[in-house]
């Protein structure tokens, strides 16, 4: 072997003379970056439903949306209100509502009235922050206050306590304000509030029952009603002629309305009602505006036969 090929062969083995221009290196890395790069390539393809997922976090419900459970009671006209208890509440009425506090309002508002209830965490609007000065939507004035309970802020998720008697209201409002110093109570303020809610006169309390069962006798009554229906339209349609049912055809344009206003708007609890309900709005009762031509035997006789089919 020559000596000009002895030297070629020791200059292409001593790697450390590599090391010293690292650009000579390109060519023996260069293969594992191709192969690095196809392998990526690879695993994301197998991958590319799971990498290409959208992530969407999900927002706290609508507080508008909520429904508060109504528990049955029986309504009645409740005793007057204590105005003087108001102003100045017994150690016995401030517990009392602590215990509607703890029952109707802890569960958002926290046990301290701090807005930190559990409840409260799904509604979009922070519950009121007893302790708070600021931001108050309606007020924190006890007529305010009253107010926010007797009507309620449906936009902030706060429902209304309007079926709560008007003096437990006051004894919950009396506890919200040992958390902190509130605005004092003015005889004028209580003057405004008993005008307007006619506190010393007694409270009318209606009925309530849990909104899960008014939507179960909702649907009842619909079906029930659409089962009245379809037999008084089978039965005006393929029964007997009779001077009745010939007078209700000529008369109506549209035998669901004439029978759905015959039921509901009192129609069937005497003649004189029947005839001052349909001439009072022919059209949306189901009748033609002609009706108000009928005889006074006429109207007998068509009352009478809606009578009996609908019975």
């Amino acid at each position: 072997m020559s000596m000009n090929s002895h030297k070629k062969l020791e200059d292409e083995i001593k790697f450390k003379e590599l090391l010293k221009d690292p650009v000579r290196l390109f060519g023996w890395v260069f293969p594992y970056f191709i192969i690095v790069l196809l392998l990526l390539g690879i695993y994301f393809v197998k991958n590319l439903n799971e990498i290409s997922y959208n992530v969407q976090t999900v927002s706290a419900p609508d507080s508008s949306n909520l429904k508060k459970e109504i528990v049955m009671k029986k309504g009645g006209i409740t005793a007057a209100v204590d105005l003087s208890l108001v102003k100045s509440p017994t150690t016995e009425f401030i517990a009392k509502g602590k215990e509607l506090y703890d029952a109707n309002c802890k569960s958002c508002h926290g046990d301290n009235g701090m807005g930190d209830g559990a409840a409260g965490a799904a509604l979009v609007k922070k519950p009121r922050d007893f302790h708070s000065t600021e931001e108050w939507t309606i007020g924190r004035s006890i007529d305010q206050m009253f107010k926010t309970l007797h009507e309620g802020i449906i936009k902030n998720g706060m429902p209304a306590y309007e079926y709560i008697p008007a003096s437990d209201r006051f004894a919950i409002i009396s506890f919200i304000r040992t958390f902190v110093p509130y605005p004092p109570i003015t005889d004028e303020q209580l003057k405004t509030l008993d005008a307007t809610y006619n506190l010393s006169a007694g409270t009318t309390i209606p009925n309530t029952i849990p909104v899960a069962l008014a939507e179960m006798k909702l649907v009842e009554e619909k079906k029930f009603l659409n089962d009245q229906l379809m037999r008084f339209e089978k039965y005006v349609n393929f029964s007997q002629p009779s001077a009745g049912s010939d007078l209700l055809q000529k008369s109506a344009v549209d035998f669901r309305k004439v029978f759905a206003s015959f039921v509901r708007d009192d129609a069937n609890k005497s003649l004189e009602k029947f005839v001052s309900v349909i001439l009072a709005d022919p059209i949306n009762t189901g009748f033609k505006p002609a009706i108000a031509q009928l005889t006074k035997d006429e109207w007998k006789m068509l009352y009478d036969y809606l009578k009996k089919v609908t019975q």
